[in-house]
């Protein structure tokens, strides 16, 4: 018996009809055996993203960690975030090794879904601290440990209310964390060998980052960031941030300036560091103009004032023992300001109107601390008019070569961000409203450090730019 063929076909013999039944069977298996593989790629797939972040993969401008090798690299500007739990060698003695990993799963399950939600990607765990990368502003990662910081009260209530398997917490112990953040230019690639590469970055502003996190236990402050980090956030009135100290960190030439961010304080020490704000800037003008008495009286007075103040009562304390530093050694800061070789960008049309800024800069502070106001607003004047100069040639620059829209807007914001603090400065030495010690500490120590961060990462970052640009201009002639 012939079985039926569809309409207009002829009818099939049985051996017909049985193998066609088996190419089916043979073509479904194959489907399947190809959905098992794919689903198998894409299980792989998954879990290589949980050891390495894609976010790196997409920087290095692969498509998969399969066309990472050995070599590949690419320079970028960003964030770096570092965090560590205070005390935590000491709380993981009164743990057993499986209490210990459930407490740092349990921990880290509140803090990445924040660095996440703000742009960032954990680079590298390292213990109980973190490491994670912000490729856009400064702004992400700062939000971003503000929200580590709520996620941590969040944490600590549910540890207290009986997280299982972990031991009992002290009541008057709960989980602190202190919080580093610096930016700049980092390099970011493959390193290791033939059988073990790692995709990491390698950069002098990691290892600042992870130098500043350090010293918040020294200040005894939540977050710090430096001032290549404070240059890059768009709108630093929307946060609550202070000078703090401009310090020698161990493995830098240079000091560096550090600020602290208090917008996680409670609500009343944070209102109070506000309203005392002037004080403290007086008191550290004092302080690192090399008046300790004056400074011990204004550091008391913010005490006073603000009771739970604790960089105050640190520098207090310092008045008391002018010229030690701190038990790590850290902190060195410097009496005065002298340009150095490595400021220079070996680009002379830079170079020159930077050492021409910089050294009326310094010599606006040595004005200012000498209460010479008439020279003081000859050289505030002067400084705008040259500023204001060297700012529009670095932007024609930037439009006639192409410069890319993202740097070439942040470069263009930190321009108007100076150029608001020379006008504000300006008015005020033109005012006299305050004092000409403060002005002079600002352009010391604020106004200088800022230019010098703008030097070394913002127009070395345009500087390699117009270079390659150059270049690439010389060899097709």
């Amino acid at each position: 018996m012939t079985n039926p063929a569809r309409p207009g076909e002829p009818p099939l013999g049985d051996d017909a009809t049985d193998e066609l039944k088996r190419l089916r069977a043979r073509l479904e298996a194959e489907i399947a055996t190809r959905h098992g593989v794919e689903k198998r790629l894409a299980d792989l797939q998954t879990a290589y993203a949980r050891f390495v972040p894609p976010q790196l993969i997409e920087l290095l401008g692969k498509d998969s960690i399969l066309d990472v090798d050995w070599g590949n690299q690419a320079e970028k500007k960003m964030t770096i975030l570092f965090s560590d739990i205070r005390g935590f060698a000491s709380l993981s003695e009164r743990m057993s090794p499986q209490q210990c990993f459930d407490f740092i799963n349990a921990y880290l399950s509140f803090m990445e879904p924040v660095v996440l939600a703000h742009g960032g990607f954990i680079d590298k765990y390292i213990g109980d601290a973190v490491m994670a990368l912000f490729p856009s502003r400064g702004d992400d990662a700062l939000r971003a440990a503000l929200g580590m910081l709520a996620e941590l009260e969040r944490f600590n209530t549910h540890r207290a209310s009986g997280l299982a398997g972990l031991p009992e917490p002290h009541p008057e112990q709960p989980i602190r964390i202190g919080i580093g953040l610096n930016s700049g230019l980092l390099m970011l690639g493959v390193i290791g060998g033939d059988k073990r590469m790692e995709v990491t970055v390698i950069s002098d502003a990691v290892n600042l980052a992870a130098r500043v996190e350090t010293l918040t236990k020294t200040w005894q402050t939540p977050i710090l960031i430096t001032q290549h980090t404070l240059n890059s956030i768009r709108d630093p009135g929307s946060f609550s941030i202070r000078f703090i100290d401009r310090v020698r960190v161990r493995g830098k030439h240079l000091a560096q300036s550090i600020y602290e961010v208090f917008d996680a304080d409670p609500a009343p020490l944070k209102a109070a560091k506000l309203a005392s704000l002037d004080i403290f800037e007086d008191a550290l003008a004092h302080y690192h103009f090399r008046r300790s008495e004056e400074a011990r009286r204004l550091f008391a007075e913010c005490l006073e004032r603000t009771p739970g103040d604790a960089p105050a009562s640190v520098y207090w304390q310092r008045c008391r023992h002018p010229g030690q530093v701190d038990s790590a050694g850290l902190s060195e800061s410097d009496g005065f300001a002298t340009w150095q070789p490595e400021y220079s960008l070996d680009f002379p049309a830079f170079d020159e109107m930077h050492r021409l800024i910089f050294d009326h800069i310094v010599a606006l502070a040595e004005a200012l601390q000498a209460e010479t106001a008439a020279q003081a607003e000859r050289l505030i004047a002067r400084l705008v008019e040259i500023t204001a100069e060297h700012f529009d040639t670095e932007e024609r620059l930037m439009e006639a070569h192409g410069y890319p829209p993202s740097p070439r807007a942040e470069h263009h914001q930190q321009h108007l961000k100076f150029g608001a603090f020379l006008a504000d400065l300006r008015n005020e030495i033109a005012t006299g409203v305050v004092s000409p010690l403060r002005l002079a500490f600002r352009c010391q120590f604020l106004l200088l450090d800022w230019f010098i961060s703008h030097i070394s990462i913002t127009d070395r970052h345009l500087e390699r730019f117009l270079a390659a640009r150059l270049s690439a201009a010389s060899d097709q002639r």
